[in-house]
Formats: C-alpha cells, sequence, structure tokens
C-alpha cells in the first residue's frame, strides 16, 4: 500500500483508463455491426444504425472526456486561486447561475429556447460570475472575500429557482431533467464547440501557470516579487470560469466529477500546478466517461435511462472515501488571505440582536393576513401560528450553532452543516422511504426512515475518519463524498418526474407547514438544551480556531474535543433537517453575519449567531406566508432570499 502511494496518480489513470477502454469496446460491441475499420467511414456509406453510433454514441464518449476533464481542471484551479480544497463551480455561481437562467426562460420566456439551451445557460452563467466580481472588487478580490461572494450568490440563485420550480413544476421539469447532467448527443457539433474553447482557456491559463505557483505562497510574497495578484487571479478565475460555464452550458451539471477528481490529486501528492491540472483534467474526464459507459450499458441491457451528472458521484465518491482512509496525511491548504475579512469595530446591531429578533418573533405570533391586502394586528389566530415560529426559531438557532462550531474546528469559511454528510444522508433516507415503501411525508415513519439514515450516515462517517484524529480537511472531504452519494439518489429521484416529488420538494424547501404544538415544543426545548451544551464548549472552539499544535499545548485532548463537538453538530443538523428539510443557507452566513458584525470571540459568535438564526428563519417563515397570500413561500427559500440579500449589501459595503 505505501508503495502504490509513491506513485498512484498514474497508476489511477491507467487504471480508469483501462476501465474506459473496456467499457467503450463492450458498448461498441453492441451497437456497432460493421467492421471497426469502418467506424469513421463516409456517412452516405453507412447504414442508419451505424449513424447512430457516429452521431451519437462516439461523440457522447468523447463529450464525457472533456466535460469531465474540464469540471476538473476548473476546480483545480479554483482551488489553487482560492487555497482551499473546497472550492468547486460552484464557488463562483456559474451552475446556478445557468440553472437560473434556463428556470426563468422556460417559465417567462419559452421562446428563448427554441435556439437552444446553451446560449441561455452561458449568459446565465456569465451574470452569476459578474455579481460575484461586483461584490468581490473592493475587497480586490481576496480568496475569502471570493469564496462568500460566490456562495452566496449561488444560494441565493438557488432559492430564486426553487421558488420558481415550485410553483411552476410543470414547466421547470425538462430543467430538472437537465440539472441532473445528461451527456446524450445527436451529432459532433457540440463536442467540437466546447472543444475549441476548452483549447482557448488552455492557453490562456499556460499564460499564467507562473505566477499563480508563486501565489500560491500568499499575496504578500508574490507581490513583494512585482507579480499583480489582483489582475492575475481575476484573469484566472475568468477562465476556470468559463471552462465551467462552457460545461454547464452544452451537458448540465456534472456535480461531484470534478471535485472528486482534483482532491484525489492533491490527496495522492502531485506538487506543482501543471502536473495538478493535467492529472485532475485526466481523471475527470476518465471517471465521468466511465460513468457514462456504464449507463449506456445499464439502458442496453435494462432499458434504465439515468443521467450521468446524478450518478458520476458513485464511481468519485467511494475513490475519495478509499482515499481518506489510506493515503498519507496532506498539509491543510490556506483557508483564506492574510489580509481577511477583518472586523475593526463591532456593529450596534450586535447588542440590539436580542431585541430584534424579540421583535420579530412578536411579529410573527401576532401579526398576519386573513383577506386583505395588509398585514393585521390580531391574536385569535396566535394558536396556530406559534407552531411554526417556535420551530422556524429552533431549527434557525440549530443550524446556526452547527454552522459556527464546524467553521471553527475546520478553519475553513465554507464549512456548513451539510457538509458532515448527515444532512444528505437524512433527506436520502426520508426520501427513501416515500419512493421505496410509499410513506408519506411527515409521518411516523418517514421520520424513522429519516433519523435511522441520519445514524448511519454519522456511523460511516466515523467508520472513515477513525484513523485519522479527525483531521479538518479530512472531515470535510469525508462528508462531501458521503453527501455525494447520497445526492446522486435523490438528483435521480428529483429528476424522474414522480408525483410525489412535489410533496418532497416542499419539504425540502425548508416548509413549516407540518408542525404542531408537540412538536414544536419538543423542538423549541431541544434546541435550548443543546445551546446550553454547546457554550460551554467555547474554549475548545477558540483554541481549535487558532491551531490543533496550540490546543494541544494547553492540554486539550485535540481527538476528543473534536469527536464532541462533530457529534454534536451532527445530532443539531440531523434535528434540523428532519423538520424542514436539509436546508444550507442559516448554518453557512449565520456565523459569517455575526462575525461581520463584530462578534469574534467563540462565546460572542456562538450568541450572536443563534440570535441572528433564530431572527432570519422566524422573519422569513411570517414573510413567506405573508408575500403571495393565500399561497406559502418555504421559509428556507425565503430565508436565503432575505440573509442573502443583507450579507451582500454588508459585503458590499465593507
Amino acid at each position: 500500500m505505501v508503495d502504490f502511494f509513491r506513485r498512484p496518480v498514474a497508476r489511477l489513470t491507467a487504471a480508469l483508463l483501462l476501465l474506459c477502454g473496456l467499457s467503450a469496446f463492450w458498448v461498441l460491441k453492441l451497437e456497432w455491426t460493421l467492421p471497426f475499420t469502418q467506424l469513421f467511414a463516409e456517412p452516405d456509406t453507412l447504414p442508419l444504425e451505424a449513424l447512430t453510433v457516429q452521431n451519437n454514441t462516439l461523440p457522447r464518449m468523447a463529450m464525457a472526456l472533456l466535460a469531465g476533464g474540464s469540471t476538473a481542471a476548473a476546480t483545480m484551479l479554483m482551488q489553487q486561486i482560492m487555497r482551499n480544497p473546497l472550492a468547486s463551480d460552484s464557488t463562483l455561481a456559474v451552475s446556478g447561475g445557468a440553472q437560473t437562467a434556463l428556470v426563468l426562460a422556460a417559465v417567462f420566456a419559452p421562446a428563448w429556447l427554441d435556439f437552444g439551451t446553451s446560449g441561455v445557460a452561458f449568459a446565465g452563467a456569465a451574470a452569476a460570475l459578474c455579481a460575484v466580481f461586483w461584490l468581490s472588487v473592493r475587497r480586490e478580490l481576496l480568496p475569502l472575500t471570493v469564496i462568500l461572494a460566490g456562495l452566496v450568490v449561488s444560494l441565493y440563485l438557488g432559492s430564486l429557482t426553487g421558488i420558481v420550480m415550485l410553483f411552476y413544476s410543470e414547466e421547470t421539469r425538462g430543467v430538472m431533467q437537465w440539472s441532473s447532467g445528461s451527456l446524450v448527443q445527436d451529432s459532433w457539433h457540440d463536442t467540437l464547440q466546447i472543444s475549441w474553447r476548452i483549447l482557448a482557456a488552455a492557453l490562456l491559463v499556460g499564460v499564467l501557470l507562473k505566477p499563480l505557483a508563486v501565489m500560491g505562497l500568499g499575496d504578500t510574497q508574490a507581490e513583494s516579487l512585482g507579480i499583480p495578484v489582483k489582475k492575475i487571479r481575476l484573469l484566472a478565475l475568468a477562465a476556470a470560469a468559463f471552462l465551467s460555464a462552457n460545461v454547464v452550458a452544452f451537458v448540465g451539471m456534472m456535480g461531484f466529477v470534478g471535485l472528486a477528481a482534483a482532491t484525489v490529486v492533491r490527496q495522492t501528492g502531485v506538487r506543482t500546478l501543471p502536473a495538478r491540472l493535467a492529472a485532475s483534467f485526466a481523471l475527470g474526464g476518465l471517471m465521468l466517461m466511465l460513468t457514462d459507459n456504464g449507463l449506456m450499458l445499464l439502458k442496453h441491457y435494462r432499458q434504465i435511462d439515468l443521467p450521468a451528472g446524478a450518478v458520476a458521484a458513485l464511481i468519485g465518491a467511494p475513490l475519495l472515501l478509499w482515499l481518506m482512509m489510506k493515503a498519507p496525511a496532506q498539509p491543510v491548504f490556506q483557508t483564506a488571505s492574510e489580509r481577511g475579512m477583518t472586523v475593526l469595530k463591532a456593529s450596534p446591531l450586535l447588542k440590539r440582536l436580542p431585541l430584534v429578533a424579540l421583535a420579530v418573533l412578536l411579529l410573527a405570533l401576532f401579526v398576519g393576513r386573513s383577506d386583505g391586502v395588509l398585514p393585521t394586528f390580531d391574536t385569535e389566530y396566535f394558536a396556530f401560528r406559534y407552531p411554526r415560529v417556535l420551530l422556524a426559531a429552533a431549527t434557525g438557532t440549530m443550524l446556526a450553532l452547527a454552522g459556527v462550531m464546524l467553521q471553527r474546528l475546520t478553519q475553513n469559511p465554507m464549512a456548513s452543516p451539510e457538509l458532515l454528510g448527515i444532512s444528505s444522508g437524512t433527506a436520502f433516507g426520508a426520501m427513501a422511504a416515500v419512493f421505496l415503501f410509499d410513506l408519506t411525508s411527515g409521518s411516523g415513519a418517514f421520520w424513522l426512515a429519516g433519523t435511522v439514515s441520519a445514524l448511519v450516515s454519522l456511523a460511516l462517517f466515523m467508520l472513515f475518519n477513525r484513523k485519522n484524529g479527525l483531521a479538518p480537511e479530512k472531515i470535510l472531504l469525508t462528508g462531501m463524498a458521503l453527501a455525494a452519494l447520497a445526492d446522486a439518489a435523490i438528483r435521480v429521484w428529483t429528476a424522474s418526474g414522480d408525483f410525489r416529488v412535489q410533496q418532497l420538494l416542499l419539504w425540502m424547501s425548508g416548509s413549516t407547514y407540518q408542525a404542531t404544538p408537540e412538536s414544536a415544543l419538543v423542538v423549541a426545548a431541544a434546541a435550548l438544551v443543546l445551546f446550553c451544551a454547546v457554550l460551554p464548549l467555547q474554549r475548545w472552539l477558540g483554541l481549535l480556531g487558532l491551531d490543533a499544535v496550540v490546543a494541544q499545548s494547553v492540554g486539550v485532548n485535540v481527538p476528543f474535543a473534536r469527536l464532541v463537538l462533530i457529534v454534536l453538530s451532527a445530532v443539531l443538523t440531523a434535528l434540523s433537517t428532519l423538520l424542514i428539510g436539509p436546508l444550507s443557507f442559516v448554518g453557512l452566513l449565520a456565523p459569517h453575519l455575526a462575525y461581520m458584525l463584530g462578534a469574534r470571540l467563540p462565546k460572542q459568535q456562538l450568541a450572536a449567531a443563534a440570535l441572528t438564526g433564530t431572527t432570519v428563519m422566524t422573519a422569513a417563515d411570517w414573510l413567506g406566508r405573508q408575500v403571495l397570500f393565500p399561497y406559502e413561500v418555504p421559509a428556507g427559500l425565503m430565508a436565503t432570499l432575505i440573509g442573502g440579500a443583507y450579507f451582500m449589501r454588508m459585503m458590499r459595503r465593507m
């Protein structure tokens, strides 16, 4: 095993190349009845079945190589620029922008799609990228600023897309299938189009390789050597976004394959940036091609047609999990620039957060609409409102606490509750109960299935990390791999067109409509107990947020402290997911909002983030019941719209 990890990338590439070759030969053997010497013969000399192979199967295989390779290389380039191992195409909101543009066009301007989806998708991706740059330019495109801007724009667009899909499910069904990633081709046109675009991006990246390698050491060192850091970063980000946008425009979202390939390359010790980019391109392309070849064989033998983007994780995730267990430890990437988003003084709003939270709670309890245009004050509906208000406040608190713990534990600003894999695992169990056993969403069996799935996810998470001391980078990547496996099944079910998807979409969007007085009181009590349990751990959070060596030097049992914090985060995440679905916004951005208000110490940040999460989720639930009355917008989607807008405003003003 030690010998394997001396030159692992070459062996992995050779193994994947062999498997791709065998599977491609198998597919062609089933579809091509003529001698293989005629595979590229003139079209007018071939029968219809052979033309199908020439214009469908072969360009599909080529597209798999190009799309997978482009996504992986773009991911590796973003990770180098951001100095963050979690950066991917979603970091720059490219995929979110493309999906939002297609959804809006499908519902409000379907005529635009008559000319093809690639142009609309690319325009949406470009607009999202411009929004990220607009939010980041005042901070000189610093890595941490770009990461946060990309995440908040991506989440904001995802929320907007979710609302449209919820109210226009029939019109957007095709977009849901596209978002799962399909490599089906009807000619060589798209393959040739993406080829020259990849070549153009590669030429630009080739010019930037040397300064990018120096920038990997830090901005200060690069500037001292005369490198224009801001310009180089802007050009490199544009090249990475251009690669990702083209893949999304032509074949949809390829999901986990880029992150998996880039992570495998880093974990196996490839050192130089050119070698990393080349290895990522090769691994990503071969992984996606192997996945798609398997799907073509599955369709031939079982008549089951699945999208490649949703299933790509079935190869990438197990490989990544295996590496997490076997590969030697690698240094953790620098997660932010030396000149991070420093808060010079606390905002006056920080001390007023309790009053703001109380005001929002009272508003949600006593003000609403029955049939008029404007909300009115009344008390007769209190009994119907307080379960939903308590549920929203409790879940906002729990997700915010989990987010603070994970971001401080891992020293990574992109860490959020769903990155443990518990959220996706819980959602997978709940969806499996509905689709496989025909259970009703919100029933006791539904809750039981989600709970069991959450426990199994946590057990697998601990199993895969039992030997590495719960190192921060390892736990995040393991969680992402587990989440990708669950998300693969969720995306396939979502794109299936099953009528039961609609009720699950409401749950997954963060709705509180199923709240009962009993469940709300129990959840509120649990949130209070867990908050009291987390507060005494502030010393661990402060020391681990500095460095594990520092924490150990002052007597902290680092593996035990990490274990306690992870288990508490998993419990908070699982409870929230069961109640209102796999939300992501509050747990990711409430800690950042608290910090930007001036809550820098662990105890301050925990309390401020909890109050922020409570306020945002309660306000979101109330607004969701008012804006489209008598229809409702789920609290989770509204929370992203409200909190995202405020967060972007704060970023722009900094």
